[in-house]
């Protein structure tokens, strides 16, 4: 186990001397190491090597400098102008809610921009200043359209979070892939097959081969459903935003030098404007306590508020210390070696953990 202020550390340090001012090192650092808090590790330090890499190989402008043009009271298009994605994502989404707190809605869309991480970081954003928060994201093709062999449309997610009274907010995160993408980068990294049913290979055969499924294609969730849901994903960022879509969207892992020019989309709802802050936080609660006591199907022992379970890895990681796998561990230390940077005296685990 790693305790979160080393890896918090470690990952700041190796953004610095990758270029990025130290406020953006931060906030990007704290993006990764949450995801790996909350048990999401294909969106956590797994991440580093290639953000990093993208970094120097021009993928990634290491200062963000975005220009935002503010189109009406409500919207705002966003050009990210190649930057870290967790830091124009988070410009993104403040844009959104500063609109908000003034006329009730704020939409922002973003073109030109990378890899931002775990949606719900943004959504969660939103909900701890009151307001709905909805976000979205196209990436490099990965899911083919129903009946279609060839990856068309990225795995390109989903996430809303809604503030309640007392708790942690509903926190909504999904792909509108059977799995999320990451899942097979990090099966391929560790060497290890993929559950039937997730992808097909570049010929359109279904495979458990984590590097084959990569070169062909991942199977939308739900069949035509989920097919639906990354077309409406596409259309609200990559269209929407002037961005790329498509077979045009990048990735930082691809070879080459092309930024991926990702699109996104964020909005926050602000609640004061409809029924009034205080009575919706009460009915989400309500809903909650309402769900949450349904009769239980067999075999299972509660009914979980999506977002709980991740908040509960959170609050006992940050206890007790934070897994990450030995690829990821030495993923950290070629980087920290390239740059020279000290490895924090405590890092040093006591067990080795794979999720």
């Amino acid at each position: 186990m790693y305790s979160v202020d080393d890896l918090l550390q470690l990952a700041t340090a190796c953004f610095q001397a990758a270029g990025v001012p130290d406020e953006d090192a931060r906030w990007t650092a704290q993006v990764l190491v949450r995801a790996d808090l909350q048990g999401t590790a294909t969106h956590g330090l797994s991440r580093l090597s290639a953000y990093v890499s993208g970094i120097c190989n021009g993928k990634i402008k290491p200062r963000t400098e975005m220009k935002i043009d503010e189109t009406g009271p409500v919207t705002a298009v966003i050009d990210a102008d190649q930057g870290l994605g967790p830091v124009v994502a988070k410009a993104a989404m403040e844009t959104a809610l500063d609109k908000a707190k003034v006329a009730g809605v704020g939409i922002t869309a973003v073109r030109n921009g990378n890899h931002a991480g775990a949606m719900s970081t943004y959504t969660e954003l939103a909900a701890s200043r009151g307001c709905i928060g909805f976000a979205m994201t196209n990436a490099q093709p990965a899911i083919p359209p129903w009946g279609g062999r060839k990856a068309y449309f990225g795995t390109n997610p989903i996430a809303l979070a809604a503030p309640q009274k007392d708790g942690q907010p509903v926190s909504i995160d999904l792909a509108t892939s059977v799995a999320a993408r990451g899942n097979i980068i990090m099966a391929a990294k560790k060497n290890e097959p993929i559950p039937e049913g997730w992808a097909i290979d570049a010929n359109g055969a279904p495979t458990t081969d984590p590097s084959a499924a990569l070169k062909g294609a991942v199977l939308p969730m739900a069949g035509p459903k989920g097919y639906s849901l990354a077309l409406m994903v596409e259309i609200l960022s990559g269209l929407l935003s002037g961005g790329n879509f498509g077979y045009n969207v990048g990735s930082i892992y691809d070879e080459g030098t092309a930024p991926p020019g990702t699109a996104m989309f964020f909005m926050a709802l602000n609640p004061e404007f409809f029924i009034g802050q205080g009575t919706f936080e009460t009915r989400v609660s309500q809903l909650v306590a309402e769900v949450t006591s349904v009769p239980l199907a067999s075999g299972y022992e509660r009914i979980r508020i999506p977002g709980e379970r991740r908040q509960e890895l959170e609050n006992e990681r940050r206890l007790h210390g934070v897994p990450i796998t030995s690829e990821t561990e030495e993923e950290l230390r070629q980087i920290c070696k390239k740059y020279a940077i000290a490895m924090p005296k405590s890092f040093k685990p006591t067990s080795s953990v794979a999720y």
